[in-house]
């Protein structure tokens, strides 16, 4: 018989998970509860549900009931909760973390590390919400040993409901706020307390809001710094079980905990968290709590609070049968999966893979206080636009919604008339082409080099008309396009060049970096580019003029701080918002950190990979040096059976992401350009064009770029960033030499066998 025991540090726990007493017994489960809480709230936590035969988990003889095969839930996240935890490992248990992965992602918060700490003592991990479980993945927990099982509120609920009447005094018949507090680390800044609770009590005696409150630690550890409770703060002598149906009728429940939190989503009545961060953030994303820090506006938010009424749970009620599911659980088994599990690689698409952190988010706080999320009246971007300007090396910068903004914003400064052509690549987001569109132009594609995937001084000439008014250069991947040539065509036919810098930060070419050659650059700075603020774009120029117009366009072309101002000219609002601007002072002082580090994760992998036959690498080119937004391998079919599309199959069977081909087709593929017709953005810059007496003024698949269609048929493009690890980088390389050794050796010829008159040679 193996025992399943169920250690609770808190009279919240052992109301939480009084349901497993009765839903863990099952064949070959005895279940046993074990008490980690001070011994003067054991009363209390037997009212509760907390078993008469518990088990003292804070004495060695309690500690010393765990043995070999047993299973461990262990809730809490204190010492005591630790050394319990330590001891059942020690013994041969196997522990099952309960609520992992609560995290308030605030260093200052006295029980951030101590849950990290406990829940890296568990093998197993049961998360009541996605949100707990993404936590984590982040922190390299495998997959297989995570268990989104729900809340168990509903059922303890459910519990007390029918084993206690819920009688209450006469003080809580109407109306009232319910203040539950239970840290004393949360008196850590006592004063500051005090006067929040007496703000808010003020607040709810200004709304008609009695604010009731049961003996806590709260007034002790107050009174341990010489204060008093707050008037205004009626206490309520009730029980343990009484005060659970005080905060279920409760018009607003005021609470540090985080277990409180959840109490009030599952009894439905609006929550105010003392706490500047907190661990169930899917509350409040939920509309089910409200953070309270010290500049709150206390009367707006419980205002707002009680006028939300009953809020609704957001999360689900646990089934109790994964309870004896949890009790067959074997340690060595468990151990097996843990070691097994590849490591999770990093993604830009989440924290893993992004080297955002405290600056950014203290910052974008500073920005929330300052109550100006406009960038025409705050800093924050105007400060990025000049920092930018520094950092590249112009005299003018200018930030925008996204990189597709950018680049409409650097078009628009050109004033283009109806028809002028712009010769560009087709190997590129869709948004550096509407662009050209929207501003009456027509884009007119240039085909690329195979090998470095961008467009070439040749290629470029050959597609140069009378009608054309400015070359755009994309920097593929983050490899630098070759721009002396480029520059000397241009300068000839006097013709402006336009960087696309949107992969290529911090790419150089001779020694400067890209996006101070043209007359103007356009970067992006969209969730997986070198420095983020989700969504953004910056453009930069030396020309004072242009940089005007841009800053006119991104602002309906309103003349802000003019004589006289007035729209001057058609123009959108593609303004950037304090708020990224924030997260984006802090992102650039780590923009050269990241390049450095990008170009050590491509060396590794280059030479892991380098003596892989029909493999060409990513590299620095001859004149300058690769940033590596991605690490694009080309993959030659004629060695490689199967070529990039085989290779990229084998990969993402594996659970390594990759883009064979980059993109499906060439851009002039699309059928916003096959269909051009059908629609006023594409056709009415070909009425004022004499490509549009033509049905195909666009190349086609059946007349298409060679340079182009060879570059996709060979690129496998794979995720790169900052934040990979050697281990990171032998996996995908491993896997890349896994797959191409099983592609060549599927190839390969049979070997001839012998004739039956030759002697086999040994």
């Amino acid at each position: 018989m193996r025992t399943f025991f169920v250690a609770v540090a808190s009279c919240s726990d052992a109301l939480e998970l009084a349901p497993l007493w009765r839903g863990a017994a099952g064949p070959g489960c005895l279940p046993k509860a074990v008490w980690l809480g001070s011994a003067g709230a054991w009363t209390a936590a037997l009212d509760l549900g907390l078993p008469a035969d518990a088990v003292d988990g804070s004495t060695a003889a309690g500690q010393a009931a765990v043995g070999d095969g047993d299973v461990v839930l262990l809730a809490g996240h204190g010492r005591p909760s630790q050394r319990f935890g330590l001891a059942a490992r020690h013994a041969g248990a196997t522990v099952v973390r309960w609520n992992a992965g609560l995290r308030a992602h605030d260093p200052s918060h006295p029980e951030e590390a101590e849950r990290r700490l406990t829940d890296h003592l568990g093998q197993r991990f049961c998360c009541t919400s996605d949100q707990q479980r993404d936590e984590l993945l982040r922190e390299g927990v495998p997959r297989t040993a995570i268990a989104v099982v729900g809340s168990l509120w509903p059922a303890a609920l459910t519990s007390l409901a029918q084993e206690h009447p819920g009688e209450l005094p006469p003080e809580c018949a109407g109306a009232y706020l319910w203040l539950a507090l239970e840290h004393r680390r949360s008196v850590h800044d006592a004063r500051a307390l005090a006067e929040l609770l007496q703000r808010l009590a003020d607040a709810a005696q200004a709304g008609g809001l009695p604010m009731l409150a049961a003996p806590t630690v709260l007034a002790p550890a107050l009174a341990e710094h010489g204060l008093t409770l707050p008037t205004g703060i009626t206490m309520a002598a009730l029980d343990a079980k009484a005060q659970v149906h005080a905060a279920r009728r409760a018009t607003v429940i005021v609470t540090d905990s985080a277990g409180h939190q959840e109490l009030a989503a599952t009894l439905g009545v609006p929550c105010l968290c003392l706490q500047a961060a907190t661990a169930r953030p899917e509350l409040v994303f939920a509309g089910a709590s409200w953070l309270v820090g010290p500049s709150a506006p206390l009367p707006l938010v419980l205002a707002q609070a009680r006028q939300g009424g009953r809020v609704a749970n957001p999360y689900a009620a646990a089934d109790l049968r994964f309870a004896p599911a949890l009790a067959q659980l074997l340690a060595p088994t468990i151990d097996a999966v843990a070691v097994s599990q590849p490591p999770a690689l990093p993604s830009d698409g989440d924290h893993s893979g992004r080297t955002l952190g405290d600056d950014e988010a203290t910052l974008a706080a500073l920005a929330v206080r300052s109550g100006t999320l406009n960038s025409t009246r705050g800093t924050f971007v105007a400060t990025f636009e000049r920092q930018f300007a520094q950092w590249l090396g112009r005299k003018h910068a200018v930030a925008c919604a996204n990189g597709s903004a950018a680049m409409h914003a650097l078009l628009a400064a050109l004033q283009l008339r109806p028809g002028d052509e712009v010769v560009t690549t087709p190997i590129t987001d869709m948004g550096a082409l509407t662009p050209i569109l929207y501003e009456g132009a027509v884009p007119v594609f240039a085909d690329v080099d195979p090998v470095s995937k961008n467009v070439t001084a040749a290629t470029i000439a050959a597609q140069l008309t009378e009608r054309t008014r400015a070359i755009v250069v994309t920097h593929l991947f983050g490899r630098p396009a070759e721009l002396d040539a480029i520059a000397a065509l241009a300068t000839a036919r006097g013709l402006p060049v336009l960087e696309d810098c949107a992969q290529a930060f911090g790419a150089t070419h001779r020694g400067r970096k890209v996006g101070t050659f043209g007359t103007l650059a356009a970067f992006s700075l969209q969730q997986g580019k070198h420095i983020t603020s989700g969504e953004g774009g910056i453009v930069v120029t030396d020309d004072a003029e242009l940089a005007r117009r841009l800053f006119l366009f991104v602002n309906k072309a309103w003349g802000y701080g003019d004589p006289r101002p007035d729209h001057y000219f058609p123009a959108l609002n593609y303004r950037l918002t304090e708020l990224q601007g924030a997260v984006l002072v802090a992102q650039l002082r780590r923009l050269d950190s990241v390049i450095a580090r990008r170009r050590e994760v491509a060396e590794l992998l280059r030479r892991r990979l380098a003596n892989l036959p029909g493999l060409t690498l990513p590299g620095d080119p001859p004149f300058g040096t690769h940033s590596y937004w991605k690490f694009a391998i080309d993959v030659d079919p004629a060695q490689v059976p199967g070529g990039a599309v085989a290779l990229g199959r084998g990969l993402l069977d594996q659970g390594i992401a990759c883009a064979p081909r980059y993109v499906q087709k060439p851009a002039y593929a699309c059928e916003l350009f096959t269909r051009w017709r059908e629609h006023a953005v594409t056709a009415m810059p070909l009425g004022h064009n004499a490509r549009g007496r033509s049905d195909a003024p666009w190349p086609t698949t059946q007349q298409p770029l060679p340079g182009a269609v060879q570059a996709l048929e060979q690129v496998l493009v794979l995720p790169l960033n900052e934040r990979y690890l050697p281990q990171h980088c032998e996996r995908v390389a491993a896997a890349i030499a896994a797959r191409h050794a099983e592609l060549c050796a599927a190839a390969a010829p049979s070997p001839t066998p012998p004739s039956p008159t030759e002697p086999v040679r040994g």
